[in-house]
């Protein structure tokens, strides 16, 4: 299931981020232990979604940053985090492991069998990528891609796309709470 072209044109409403409410595509990965895991693993929780990559040097370590300080600065209880590479090729489990474990039981490290498995995945959330150079040529390459944080809730429904690198936390924490209030899980 891949998601309508006019996704990113939905009116935000109440919300800081852009607002939608369609199914979220399910998918399954490995975790860095190279156990297949699920989307639909994280139903009954909200689920903050990233595609990124551990060598960028511009939008991926901020956006991990925001979602680390929404992880802290609320009631994390019903909160998982679930970080997609876009890199399998140099972003190694145990690389993945050491840098996500830092930051909680509920953050997951996710890698794919082969970048064409990721990248299906990414086209089904129109998160398209591609590597600015040779791969083979260069190790220094650089991935262009959007940066977007997909706000999953506990139905699995896509619910909020975040689209901007400049993300303020405690304006995703309001969105977080008026969506418990949908579910009746107050902080």
């Amino acid at each position: 299931m891949s998601l309508p072209l006019w996704f990113y044109l939905i009116s935000s409403g109440p919300y800081y981020g852009r607002a939608v409410s369609i199914p979220a595509p399910d998918f399954t990965l490995n975790d860095t232990q190279q156990n297949p895991h699920q989307l639909s693993q994280h139903l009954g929780k909200f689920v903050f979604l990233y595609f990124g990559y551990l060598n960028c040097n511009d939008v991926c370590h901020n956006q991990i940053g925001v979602l680390f300080n929404i992880n802290h600065q609320t009631n994390n209880q019903d909160l998982d985090f679930l970080f997609v590479t876009l890199d399998p090729k140099r972003d190694s489990s145990a690389q993945l492991n050491d840098y996500f474990n830092q930051f909680g039981p509920n953050f997951t490290a996710l890698t794919g069998q082969s970048i064409h498995h990721i990248q299906q995945v990414a086209i089904n959330y129109k998160e398209f990528f591609f590597t600015d150079s040779n791969t083979k040529t260069n190790p220094d390459y650089e991935i262009s891609h959007s940066g977007n944080i997909f706000l999953i809730d506990p139905k699995g429904q896509l619910r909020i796309v975040y689209p901007n690198s400049f993300l303020r936390y405690d304006k995703m924490i309001d969105d977080i709470n008026l969506l418990r209030t949908e579910f009746s899980l107050k902080e």
